[in-house]
């Protein structure tokens, strides 16, 4: 913003969206035990159908199971009490509601979705060969489609969408809901990560 003689100006970004950024130090060891599981989950469960397509989406318990997966709660239980006392919710009881698997073979995606009834979401990537489909957040604003004028240059005040490349020991945490969808894995390999919601209790 400008200032001159007429006026002193300035804008404030109003209803922020957060999207918090972990990046996992010395990940690749955790990352190998938990492929493990979740491979041989895979080959024992079909799965469940839910915003997945063409990709194995296992139960929602992997919480519950013992050994890295507990190790693994644990790190996303901690990075979820930081992102509670940033936005305000400090003073808040947030507890796990579930944990699934993801693994997108060639050509699988995510249709956009949101998670009712939760308050964080996440995901975290274990295995991320190149081209396997960028996470894209979606402008929750509907509103601001109703107007608006062609521009050339895409800030995020201007853009309808937000894309995150995935990257192995990057964990991301974000409000429930966020509409997000996950583009299509042009890879030969999986893409395979682990998605979470935390809720009020």
């Amino acid at each position: 913003m400008s200032s001159s003689d007429r006026w002193q100006a300035s804008y404030h970004q109003l209803f922020p969206t957060p999207l918090f950024v972990f990046n996992l130090q010395d990940h690749e060891a955790m990352d190998h035990k938990l492929l493990q599981i979740i491979y041989q989950l895979k080959a024992s469960d079909p799965g469940a159908v839910a915003s997945n397509v063409l990709g194995w989406h296992s139960r929602g318990n992997l919480f519950n199971l013992d050994g890295e997966f507990q190790v693994f709660k644990q790190l996303v239980d901690s990075a979820i009490t930081e992102v509670a006392q940033a936005i305000g919710y400090g003073n808040v009881r947030i507890t796990p509601a579930n944990c699934w698997a993801n693994v997108s073979p060639k050509h699988a995606s995510n249709k956009i979705h949101d998670h009712a009834n939760c308050l964080l979401s996440g995901v975290y990537y274990l295995k991320t060969p190149k081209d396997c489909g960028n996470l894209m957040f979606y402008d929750p604003r509907s509103a601001r489609t109703f107007y608006k004028p062609l521009v050339q240059d895409f800030t995020p005040f201007t853009a309808d969408a937000i894309a995150y490349e995935p990257q192995a020991g990057l964990l991301l945490i974000f409000p429930s809901w966020l509409k997000h969808g996950v583009e299509p894995n042009l890879s030969d390999n999986d893409r395979v990560s682990l998605s979470f919601n935390y809720i009020f209790s």
